[in-house]
């Protein structure tokens, strides 16, 4: 009787050890979305979501989280700061969403009139988990992507080569997007899309900057100026948030 007790002990035992190995688990925090954080201990892996399911590896020294990555097969590492981190200069921009809010800090100042334009960086920052991570840093030597448009959508521009980013916002409906923009050629606005966590970005062909985000459609309205017979022109245009032209918006507008 007990040798039979012992017997269904192991294989009860072994009953639950299968189950376990069926089940994949990732050890850290998984954020599926604002205010959803959860504790940091073991749960089932997990699809991301419109960039707002974020997987924070814990491996800092005391168990805090310094990386985090979307998950899907094109996402890269990213640096997770604390929020206090981020350089106290750093100015916070007006659109936000949740909790989610984008800085934009001047690392190096312009070197004059005419001379080399600031440097920049930029920062995503989660206030409410109080994370962040930076986005990019300018470069004033950035190659001009004009010759590369077609007028159209978008083109892809290495990360590195972020001209300037005098403002910032969060792409309308992801959070884990940024648009950012500057005029370091004293006359046309270059407005980019940032993906941190792909170490991607793209340049839209407008000129003029952004005009509006659209957050229910998810678009970017944006401007650019024309010429024609009776002067100059300024017309917008919506692009998703890949870039992709969409359609003109409205008609020609004159100063």
């Amino acid at each position: 009787m007990k040798k039979m007790a012992i017997i269904i002990v192991v294989v009860l035992l072994l009953l639950v050890a299968t189950a376990f190995v069926g089940c994949k688990y990732i050890r850290g925090q998984i954020l599926d979305g604002p205010g959803m954080e959860r504790d940091s201990t073991d749960y089932p892996q997990e699809e991301p979501v419109d960039g707002l399911n974020k997987e924070a590896i814990l491996d800092g020294p005391d168990g805090t989280s310094t990386h985090a990555f979307t998950g899907s097969k094109d996402s890269v590492e990213v640096d997770l700061l604390d929020i206090n981190d981020m350089p106290k200069t750093a100015v916070r921009q007006p659109d936000s969403h949740f909790q989610h809010a984008v800085y934009v800090n001047i690392d190096k100042p312009a070197s004059g009139e005419g001379e080399m334009d600031a440097v920049y960086s930029v920062w995503l920052a989660d206030e409410r988990a109080g994370t962040v991570i930076k986005v990019c840093i300018t470069n004033p030597m950035a190659e001009s992507q004009w010759q590369k448009m077609n007028g159209k959508d978008a083109v892809d521009v290495p990360i590195t080569q972020i001209a300037s980013a005098e403002k910032a916002y969060i792409a309308p409906g992801n959070v884990s997007k940024v648009i950012v923009e500057g005029c370091p050629d004293g006359r046309n606005m270059w407005t980019y899309i940032i993906d941190p966590y792909k170490g991607t970005a793209k340049q839209l062909p407008s000129t003029e900057g952004v005009v509006t985000l659209e957050w229910e459609k998810k678009e970017i309205i944006a401007a650019s100026y024309g010429y024609d017979e009776d002067g100059r022109f300024s017309v917008k245009k919506a692009y998703s948030l890949e870039g992709q032209f969409l359609r003109i918006v409205g008609d020609k507008e004159r100063e």
